[in-house]
């Protein structure tokens, strides 16, 4: 038995989520229900919830989670009547909510080194709630899961989320490969049969991009608010005319990218020729234009850890990150030229 004080989260408890951080020796857990009491208001008494459970919290157990949602199934009630007597009841909750098994799959872009060896984090979010953060700890199909192009599938089972808009996806970067390109993500409510797509196409790296292995991604088509996360913040201060990757403003006269222009992926495949001299170890950048001359920011094509020139016959390979600019009408491709003084 606990005693835990907390701040007053209404009449009703409909769910608790409860997991354990799998340490220890012998860290499984069979657990068989929840029970909470709370005492009623003006000391009339006191109300005790259920919460049934009857499965394993164990990596080694059932379906290797250590996290379960459980819903309130009854509800006790005892009260202090003028007699000095205690008055019982127990009632069954009604309309209690329901629980969702969720299949999660996860694509690995399929690039260089694009695999992870880091533990990775997902919560998903709906308009009802929110998973929590779960550890996506055993692929269901890959014995070495979040390699080069392979998908891995999980399974979440959560309290009813709703409909699904968006989702926060990181890792702990631990291990010597934590650098990890994520595709996309795709989960399928096996009770309502629906399926949601979250488009990624981003690095969660301490080194490449712009060094961040927290991220959020919207589903698919997604109209609503995104202003409160980092990511679009920043994002819309870049539209600003501030050259995040050079330091300085740019100094082009026409900049006509709208401010509701969305933030897309832009993929690049550079071959340089097989000329005498024909590499090079400056910086290069890309700019699009579309129509009625909108374009992006520099785009800047920043080499691989270790690589330091665009070698003659070679082929490189990027993503970056622009306004969208609709159709592209050319490109412009340039050089940074370091200025000594």
């Amino acid at each position: 038995m606990f005693i835990v004080e907390l701040e007053d989260i209404g009449d009703v408890i409909e769910k608790i989520r409860i997991g354990h951080d799998n340490r220890g020796t012998n860290p499984g857990w069979h657990l068989d229900r929840v029970e909470i009491r709370r005492q009623l208001r003006k000391g009339k008494g006191s109300e005790t919830t259920i919460f049934p459970c009857e499965c394993w919290l164990a990596k080694s157990e059932d379906d290797g989670e250590t996290v379960r949602e459980l819903v309130a199934s009854d509800i006790i009630t005892q009260k202090l009547l003028r007699d000095g007597t205690l008055k019982t009841t127990e009632t069954e909750v009604e309309d209690a909510l329901e629980t969702h098994t969720y299949n999660v799959s996860v694509r690995t872009g399929d690039m260089y080194r694009a695999g992870t060896d880091a533990n990775v984090f997902l919560t998903i979010y709906g308009d009802l709630g929110d998973t929590g953060e779960r550890k996506l700890a055993k692929s269901e199909n890959n014995k070495n899961k979040f390699e080069r192009g392979e998908v891995d599938r999980f399974t979440i089972e959560a309290v009813d989320l709703g409909q699904l808009f968006k989702i926060r996806i990181r890792h702990d970067n631990t291990m010597v490969g934590a650098d990890w390109y994520l595709d996309q993500v795709e989960v399928h409510d096996v009770e309502t049969e629906e399926v949601y797509m979250f488009l990624c196409e981003r690095w969660l790296s301490k080194k490449k991009e712009d060094k961040q292995i927290d991220r959020i991604f919207y589903v698919k088509g997604y109209e609503g608010e995104k202003s409160t996360d980092p990511y679009f913040v920043k994002m819309a201060q870049s539209r600003q005319g501030l050259d995040k990757n050079a330091n300085k403003k740019k100094k082009k006269k026409k900049v006509s990218v709208a401010e509701e222009s969305p933030i897309i992926p832009y993929h690049f495949t550079l071959s340089t020729g097989i000329d005498r001299d024909a590499s090079t170890t400056a910086r290069v950048y890309v700019i699009i234009i579309g129509p009625n001359d909108a374009e992006t920011d520099r785009l800047w094509l920043d080499l691989a850890e270790g690589k330091k020139s665009f070698t003659a016959g070679g082929m490189e390979h990027f993503v970056c990150y622009g306004a969208d600019v609709g159709e592209i009408k050319r490109v412009e491709v340039r050089i940074w030229e370091r200025v000594c003084s």
